[in-house]
């Protein structure tokens, strides 16, 4: 077979490649998202606390793509080169999963979309058709080169974020102070007229905040296919400036043009926004056909991603080995028709509505294990910072950074961090399956998990934790 000679990916494709990551559908929701859980003014503090602490972390994989160019693997190998082979993999397996039913939600969310434009809305079955094409042309595409997905990565990126930036131009215009500055705002929210004190508004608007920034080590992941690696961590830096800005802007300025009673219950509260403007009625189809190109975006961009870290993880024996095997472009084939696999299987659970709220609970549970990869990488980074003479500066961000993710995780809620523990039990097989012979201390994290694991599954079924 012929081998296709690989093109790297430049600066501004590492840059379009994390800012398509991280824009989904959250972002077009964002207004009222955090308006029921924070006034205007906490949700601004919320946003600084927040932006701070995931530049913490941006700063991190910036100093460990210049000082360690060699770990190829992202939040997988800064876990294992920190902490052993079995921790890794366990960074890499929620990471993975996470990755898998957040792909599953883009779907199940352009769908529904889609429907509330059509005239005669989809059958599930109509919609789980159309996934399932979507799907699997996604991996035809990824199949012929990564390089040529991202270029049109960042087509879709840069069109996507076009709605958002009209939005801007518009609220900038249309804000007024005295809306955004609502009366007894450390007391009480004004959306619902709930009791919640200034700290409680933070720590619940920060469980919106930090989904926002998942993808933000995507380029990290995707370190083999940069055509320079220092120019990895400076993409990283520059990505999360540009959805920083976008994140506060278009989350924050509705709330000085649409009052919180109104802002929490509307369905598209961008097009809520631009109603308001000489626009009027063509805002809701302009938001929602950015977000139907938004969700596709990213959903595009978690195909390269995805197989990618699988792959990597494969080529030190912690996953199976067909994993390992590329195409003629260099994509790893086998994990990219796994990835896929898998997805289509979760696609036809979306059918059956009774299992909606199980399927809401896997993937809430899978997007905390997000949080413990990024954990894990930041205290490789501490460790690093205390081994090696890098400066008392990378001391204090890899602290920081590390002290915030702990943060998140207990202000995304203990119940889900206790019970993701079901999530790395299932990884436990697959593990053994490439790797059976484990450390003392690998078998003994292992027997804490899968107990764990269990534990929680009995609490979940008996009704003693509840989502």
């Amino acid at each position: 077979m012929i081998k296709v000679k690989e093109k790297k990916l430049n600066l501004f494709l590492l840059i379009t490649l994390i800012v398509g990551t991280i824009i989904g559908g959250g972002i077009f929701n964002s207004p009222t998202d955090l308006i029921l859980k924070a006034n205007p003014l906490a949700a601004l503090i919320a946003w600084g606390i927040g932006g701070f602490g995931i530049l913490m972390l941006a700063l991190v994989f910036y100093k460990l793509a210049i000082v360690k160019p060699d770990l190829n693997g992202g939040i997988y190998t800064y876990a294992k080169e920190g902490f052993g082979n079995y921790v890794g993999f366990n960074s890499f397996w929620g990471y993975w999963l996470g990755a898998i039913f957040g792909n599953i939600a883009f779907i199940s969310l352009f769908f529904k979309t889609l429907n509330s434009m059509l005239p005669h809305q989809l059958s599930p079955f109509g919609c789980f058709i159309g996934g399932s094409i979507i799907l699997w042309g996604y991996t035809l595409i990824v199949w012929h080169g990564v390089r040529e997905v991202s270029i049109l990565n960042s087509v879709i990126t840069i069109a996507k974020v076009l709605p958002l930036i009209l939005v801007i131009i518009i609220g900038i215009t249309l804000f007024q102070p005295h809306i955004f500055s609502v009366p007894h705002w450390t007391q009480q929210l004004v959306s619902t007229g709930k009791t919640a004190n200034l700290s409680q508004q933070i720590g619940q608007a920060m469980s919106t905040i930090v989904w926002c920034f998942v993808g933000i080590e995507a380029a990290v992941s995707m370190l083999r296919r940069a055509k320079k690696h220092s120019e990895v961590g400076l993409a990283t830096v520059i990505s999360f400036v540009i959805v920083w800005s976008l994140y506060v802007l278009v989350s924050l300025l509705p709330m000085g043009i649409v009052s919180a009673p109104e802002l929490s219950t509307s369905s598209v509260p961008l097009a809520t926004v631009l109603s308001k403007s000489v626009i009027g009625s063509w805002g809701a189809l302009i938001i929602k056909v950015g977000l139907l190109i938004s969700l596709l975006g990213a959903l595009l961009s978690w195909f390269m991603i995805g197989p990618e870290i699988a792959y990597v993880t494969s080529m030190d024996h912690a996953m199976p080995k067909p994993f390992k095997l590329v195409n003629r472009h260099n994509v790893p084939g086998f994990a990219l028709i796994i990835y896929t696999l898998i997805m289509q299987v979760l696609l036809m659970v979306l059918l059956l509505p009774q299992l909606q709220t199980a399927y809401t609970i896997a993937y809430t549970l899978a997007t905390t294990t997000t949080l413990v990869a990024y954990l894990l990488s930041s205290l490789y980074g501490l460790k690093l910072a205390f081994k090696e003479s890098y400066g008392f500066g990378f001391k204090i961000v890899a602290l920081i950074a590390s002290a915030y993710a702990i943060y998140t995780l207990f202000a995304t809620g203990i119940e889900y961090a206790f019970a993701s523990a079901i999530i790395f039990s299932l990884g436990i097989p697959v593990y053994l399956a490439a790797k059976p012979k484990m450390r003392k201390y690998e078998k003994a994290i292992a027997l804490v998990i899968g107990l764990a694991g269990i534990l929680a599954l009995i609490m979940i079924l008996r009704g003693e934790i509840n989502f």
